[in-house]
Parts: structure tokens; C-alpha cells; sequence
């Protein structure tokens, strides 16, 4: 199951963390400290967070723990376990076992409220393992159903960092510089 990508996030290989994370699992939770802007789903695991500092740090912790994380303690990109991923630019390295798909579909809404106006498209930006892609090739193509994507709680898109105005601003003046 993809996972939506929101601001800036960390995202993760769940198998990573039960091989290579002192601990394991629990100890990986534990050591979020109550953090509770996570979104999980079969293989990936995403943390979200307001900047890219933070984000930074949480990679820093990871490979104190263990996990390979890309410049950091691991040369080689394709052997890494956690990404930084942003949502206006992407990941800030390219892994082979992720994917990165970005929606634009009509909102979800009333149906009596959408028959009486016409409701923007909402575009909002997910990730999948290659092996999720291979299964469901043809809904790349079609577009992903909502049901089928780990959204964080109580995540509603009127809410989201899609529509707010410091990302929507970045998007517009996009670069490919490194972040």
C-alpha cells in the first residue's frame, strides 16, 4: 500500500527497522517519542515533519541505530533504508526500491454539494516499493483509489500542506537544487 507524502517526510523500509534498528520495531516507536504524525502501511513507513532540519535530524538517529541512510554512513544509494523526501522536489536521493507517484484526481466530497459546484482536482503526491507498482501497473495509469493509500489520521485534504500557501509558493518557483 502507498503511503502519501506531505511536506517534508522521512521515509522508510519497514523490513529495515525489524533487521537493523537497535531494538527493532518497538524500540523505533519508542524512540519517536510519542511522535504522531506517521503514516505506515505494509513495507513503508513515513514520517512527516514542518521542515527539513528536523527531518535531517531524525536521519542522523537512524544511523546511530543502525540502518544504512544515503551520505550519511552509506555510499552506495541503492543499499539505503530511509529517504528524505520533500514534497515540492522529491527525494533528495534516488533509491531503486521506491517509487514516487504523483495523483491529481477529483476531491472527495457531499455528493449533494458536489453536484451543486464543481470542486477543484486535488493533486496530492504518493509513494509505493517497486514491487507495489508491479502489482497494480495498470492503476498508474488509472490513478490510485483512496482506499488503497495510507493516509496519516483524521488526514482530510482541505487540511493538508497541499493547499498550504508556504508549499503551493514553492512549487510554483520550483528548482532542482539539492535539498
Amino acid at each position: 500500500m502507498p503511503v502519501l507524502i506531505e511536506g517534508v517526510s522521512v521515509l522508510l523500509r519497514k523490513g529495515s527497522i525489524h533487521e537493523r534498528y537497535q531494538g527493532g520495531y518497538g524500540q523505533f516507536l519508542f524512540d519517536l517519542n510519542g511522535y504522531v504524525s506517521f503514516t505506515a502501511s505494509n513495507q513503508l513507513l513515513c514520517v512527516a515533519y514542518k521542515n527539513h532540519d528536523e527531518a535531517r535530524a531524525l536521519l542522523q538517529m537512524l544511523a546511530i541505530k543502525g540502518l544504512k541512510i544515503a551520505l550519511i554512513n552509506e555510499e552506495d544509494p541503492s543499499k539505503t533504508d530511509a529517504v528524505l523526501v520533500d514534497q515540492v522536489f522529491g527525494p533528495s536521493i534516488r533509491v531503486w526500491w521506491l517509487d514516487f507517484i504523483p495523483l491529481v484526481r477529483p476531491r472527495t466530497s457531499n455528493a449533494k454539494r458536489a453536484k451543486k459546484k464543481h470542486l477543484p482536482e486535488e493533486s496530492i503526491l504518493i509513494a509505493a516499493t517497486y514491487e507495489e507498482v508491479d502489482e497494480k501497473e495498470e492503476l498508474r495509469i488509472k490513478n490510485w483509489d483512496q482506499g488503497e493509500i495510507a493516509y496519516p489520521t483524521d488526514w482530510k485534504y482541505e487540511n493538508s500542506k497541499s493547499l498550504d500557501l508556504e508549499f503551493l509558493r514553492m512549487a510554483e518557483n520550483r528548482s532542482y537544487l539539492n535539498h
